[in-house]
């Protein structure tokens, strides 16, 4: 399909397909039901009429409040609609592959209502982790067939495990919710690209720490408080990693080429 056309429809169905992945990160935590009722007001529950649908254009319309009680509208649902949309625009216009492509809005259906809970709630629900996981050994088995159905096995278990086994000991470091996330990144990336996604990670997560912590420090809210007691949900950084290493393949070829090196 010529890109003239794909990159209006990726725009357009990623703001629809966004106006959904806002509702899952707005009823999960709550753990209601995703279907039903149907699109309403969070306050006075009236039924939203397909005006008040439009992704993102009705919020912006509406001043971010309900045409009924006027109270204002949850930000995650706009939020969501916005960031799907460019998304799967810049998936059209940078992906490496088709496939690639395809994997990486996939993924980035789970990731984005993962990331909002995780940044509001610092939980990361199995109810989308593990299906994310399974999601991901079924597409890469699709794309690859049987060697890519074990390359994701693998990337599940190594992901898997040495989170899992820290948030045993250290439970109030991490979660085992950043374990069954970080297999399920594993599942879509495969074992070679992890060091690439933890890489991606740790550097951005401590880059975002210290960011805050200057921010405090700047608005003398945090002169008595230690830097290592800042808590920054993992989640979203490791995301980042994982659409990083989808996206741009050969830089995991790269990073793992320089650890060989440098490595005794």
């Amino acid at each position: 399909m010529p890109t003239a056309l794909a990159l209006p429809l990726a725009l357009l169905g990623g703001g629809v397909w966004g106006s959904f992945l806002g509702v899952l990160a707005v009823r999960i935590p709550g753990k209601t039901s995703i279907i039903h009722p149907g699109s309403r007001c969070d306050h006075c529950g009236t039924p939203l009429s397909p005006r008040d649908l439009v992704p993102f254009l009705s919020w912006i319309l509406l001043k971010g409040r309900c045409r009924t009680c006027h109270e204002r509208i949850l930000p995650e649902i706009p939020l969501a609609e916005l960031l799907t949309a460019l998304f799967m625009g810049a998936t059209v216009l940078f992906a490496p592959s088709v496939p690639r492509g395809l994997l990486a809005a996939l993924f980035f259906s789970f990731a984005l209502p993962l990331t909002m809970i995780d940044i509001r709630y610092h939980r990361l629900p199995h109810r989308l982790t593990i299906p994310c996981l399974a999601a991901g050994i079924l597409a890469v088995g699709i794309f690859r067939g049987p060697q890519g159905v074990i390359d994701a096995l693998l990337g599940a278990l190594l992901g898997f495990l040495p989170i899992a086994l820290v948030a045993a000991f250290y439970p109030r470091g991490i979660g085992m919710g950043d374990a069954f996330w970080l297999a399920a990144i594993g599942a879509f990336t495969g074992p070679v690209a992890l060091s690439l996604v933890l890489l991606v990670a740790s550097s951005t997560g401590i880059l975002a720490t210290l960011l805050v912590y200057a921010y405090g420090l700047y608005n003398r809210t945090r002169s008595r408080t230690s830097l290592f007691s800042i808590a920054m949900p993992f989640g979203p950084f490791l995301s980042l990693g994982a659409l990083t290493a989808l996206l741009a393949p050969g830089l995991s070829r790269l990073i793992n080429q320089v650890l060989l090196e440098i490595m005794p």
